[in-house]
């Protein structure tokens, strides 16, 4: 599998070239203050910015103009997270400045500059050894820290410094300064001390940093770059200080900070062309392009309910990773604008998507329907509610701009947030264009793959795509079958039946040859009403009759149609297809002519027969039969009343099982399985029609009693009680036809 990898780095960035936000002038800016300051004393500039605004670009900015400045800089980047306690910090920020001092001070140039026995001194103390090189005149750093540990504390006196331990004495920290000041001046060096991420810390270990550069902060020549969200370290070091909140916090910071300045403000338009650049670059990585329309609709959705919340460029690296990752996963498989609108619902209202991943009923059903008014008022204010309360426990602002984007990814809700009655649109056209909006399609969206039993929508365009070059209905069966494999039939035929005014005859015909062959697969389940409309088998049959219809002008309508109601189709999907070609509106203009159904009609009747043989069509076929018997009995009377007394003549018994067929199954939610109901004076009546009542009822006496049959009364509509026994069905012959015959009498 080819892995076109797009993941875009959180990192910072460090050249002009590379800043989309218009920072580089204001770091710049910063630079030129820094290097050409006149004055000695020590400043600190406070760089404030959100979580992912771009402080460390604009450090690495003001670095490099500081690099490539006349002054003669040392720049010291400090970084603070590597420590565990006070004492590893302190040890480590004054052996990062000797060290740096080391590498832009030489010897050779002190001593050019003066003869000071100072210097020397000095510049000895800090060359050697080289694992602690800075050294008073007597001692190195790391023995100052034991000595005066227990005593004094640049962190406080008491307690803490015995937790602490490691200090430095102020006496020697002075000499220490001095040295430093007077090497600098002597060298016309400034350090530039820079400490980034200072947001990130630990609360205690931001304490230690502010008190670090308090400490440190009067030496000459120094200049300190401080990074940090002012509101997160305001906050974490607030409880230390006079009230212990924020505000004491703020008035800590303004002791230490001499020059606070914010990073400016990323324009809505730069954040929108940044991520409208990552969203580029995913869709082609993925080989995916957008219809115009498509492409419309994002940007106007973006543009007006999703920039609002795109603060920081972190932000939009995060969407554009999180869809480098789902794209891919998803591709062909979802609606590309919904899904690119879902993962920003994701990002940028995560309350709302989490919601909407764990409530798919509030945005999935209708607001309107026809027959429920009272109902559809009372499920939007329900849905309303549970929505406003959602924006209520939202930390973001701008409601009004998720619920238009929740609006055009569910139309429904549009019932909701609009005034009266709102038309959201056709859930098959939300199914064809795989919306989350479609129930088929909404749980593909946050588990990011086909889930089992769905019909993966890649796999089957291309079988569609096949269609024109396999007319054998096998082949097309064989695919059909692996479909079958890790999916449901419903899924199946549902998406085969989504496509039924797409495809062309030529591919048609062999899709539904296909499912001719294998339709003893599909279920049959009818419901309690006696109907199977909806199950995958009547389906199928359904959308072969669309098909039909869709192609009423094709030469080969006819000879296709009754090449489906012959072998090898099974008889049952035979049949369902027939039914369905007869149950077409009366006010269409009909596929065929009377004549033509007629022939269809035979050729079934007739294949009846002879898959029935000596079983006869009343016992295989006993649940057509009330359509195959009239149909024969309408083109060919005579043969059909032999066929009859040919049945009845083989076994007295016969006669029973003859009625029986003409008994309808009914189906009832009381009872688990189909049973037989009432023969009915119409159904008498197109029994007696076909074949004398006489020959009947002397065909019942010759085989039962008449006497013990007249015991007892025949029981009716008994679909709560006794099922109808083959003993209850001939007296309820026998009932209609003594009243038929005393009325004859009469």
């Amino acid at each position: 599998m080819e892995n076109k990898e797009n993941y875009t780095a959180d990192k910072p960035v460090d050249s002009s070239s590379e800043d989309a936000f218009q920072r580089y002038g204001f770091a710049k800016r910063i630079a030129e203050t820094i290097v050409t300051r006149k004055d000695a004393n020590s400043i600190v500039f406070g760089i404030f910015g959100a979580w992912g605004e771009g402080k460390t670009s604009v450090i690495n900015f003001i670095y490099n103009e500081i690099s490539n400045a006349d002054g003669d800089c040392i720049q010291i980047t400090f970084n603070p997270w590597r420590f565990t306690d006070e004492a590893a910090l302190l040890i480590s920020f004054f052996n990062k400045l000797a060290s740096e001092l080391k590498k832009h001070i030489s010897y050779e140039t002190a001593i050019a500059i003066s003869q000071k026995s100072w210097v020397k001194r000095t510049y000895e103390k800090i060359t050697k050894p080289e694992d602690q090189p800075l050294k008073t005149a007597s001692e190195n750093i790391g023995e100052l820290i034991q000595k005066y540990g227990k005593t004094v504390s640049i962190f406080g006196v008491g307690d803490a410094a015995e937790t602490i331990g490691k200090a430095i004495a102020n006496t020697d920290l002075d000499v220490l300064k001095e040295r430093i000041e007077k090497l600098l001046a002597e060298n016309k060096k400034r350090i530039i001390i820079y400490i980034d991420d200072i947001d990130r810390l630990e609360k205690s270990e931001i304490h230690s940093i502010f008190r670090l550069v308090k400490l440190t902060g009067n030496f000459l020549y120094t200049t300190y770059v401080l990074s940090f969200d002012q509101d997160m370290v305001a906050s974490a070091i607030g409880e230390r200080f006079g009230s212990g909140d924020k505000r004491a916090g703020e008035n800590f910071i303004e002791k230490i900070i001499q020059v606070p300045l914010n990073i400016p403000k990323a324009q809505p338009d730069a954040l929108k062309k940044f991520c409208f650049e990552l969203v580029d670059k995913v869709l082609e990585s993925a080989d995916i392009s957008l219809s115009e329309n498509d492409v419309q609709r994002f940007v106007l959705q973006f543009t007006s309910n999703i920039l609002p919340q795109l603060s920081t460029p972190r932000l939009a690296v995060r969407y554009g990773n999180s869809l480098s990752f789902y794209v891919p996963l998803l591709k062909g498989e979802v609606n590309m604008v919904d899904l690119l609108l879902v993962e920003a619902l994701r990002i940028f209202y995560p309350e709302h998507y989490f919601f909407v991943k764990e409530n798919s009923s509030v945005f999935l059903k209708s607001y309107n329907s026809p027959y429920n008014r009272y109902n559809n008022e009372s499920l939007k204010a329900d849905a309303k509610a549970q929505l406003d309360e959602l924006n209520k426990k939202s930390k973001k602002i701008g409601n009004s701009d998720v619920s238009n984007l929740l609006g055009d990814l569910f139309p429904n809700l549009n019932a909701i947030f609009s005034a009266g009655n709102f038309y959201s649109g056709s859930t098959d056209d939300w199914y064809l264009q795989k919306r989350i909006a479609s129930p088929k399609y909404f749980d593909r969206y946050f588990s990011y793959t086909v889930v089992n039993g769905d019909v993966s929508d890649v796999e089957f365009d291309l079988f569609l795509s096949n269609l024109e070059t396999i007319k054998n209905g096998e082949e097309v069966a064989q695919v059909l079958r692996k479909f079958l494999e890790t999916s449901t039939a419903d899924n199946l035929i549902y998406k085969i039946r989504s496509y039924e005014n797409k495809l062309k005859w030529s591919s048609a015909k062999g899709l539904v040859r296909g499912l001719c062959v294998i339709s003893t697969l599909l279920p049959n389940e009818k419901s309690f009403l006696g109907f199977g409309f909806g199950s995958p088998f009547s389906q199928a049959a359904i959308f072969i009759h669309k098909i039909l219809e869709n192609n009423k002008a094709e030469g080969d309508l006819y000879t296709f149609v009754e090449e489906l109601m012959s072998q090898p189709v099974s008889f049952d999907f035979s049949y369902e297809i027939n039914y369905w070609l007869r149950a077409e509106d009366a006010t269409k203009d009909k596929l065929f002519s009377n004549d033509e159904f007629i022939r269809l009609a035979e050729v079934l009747t007739q294949r009846a027969v002879d898959e029935a043989g000596q079983d006869s069509i009343f016992v295989r076929f006993e649940e057509y039969v009330h359509f195959l018997g009239p149909a024969w009995y309408q083109r060919d009377p005579v043969a059909y009343r032999n066929y009859i007394m040919d049945y009845l003549a083989r076994e007295p018994k016969n006669v029973a099982s003859f009625l029986k067929a003409f008994t309808p199954t009914v189906r009832s939610t009381s009872r688990p399985e189909p049973f037989k109901g009432d023969l009915s004076k119409e159904r008498y009546d197109n029994i007696v029609q076909f074949i004398d009542r006489k020959i009947l009822f002397e065909k019942i006496a010759s085989e039962y009693s008449i006497d013990e049959l007249n015991k007892e009364q025949p029981y009716w509509d008994n679909r709560y009680g006794n099922v109808n026994t083959e003993m209850n069905m001939l007296r309820q012959f026998l009932h209609w036809y003594d009243l038929e015959k005393g009325a004859s009498i009469n």
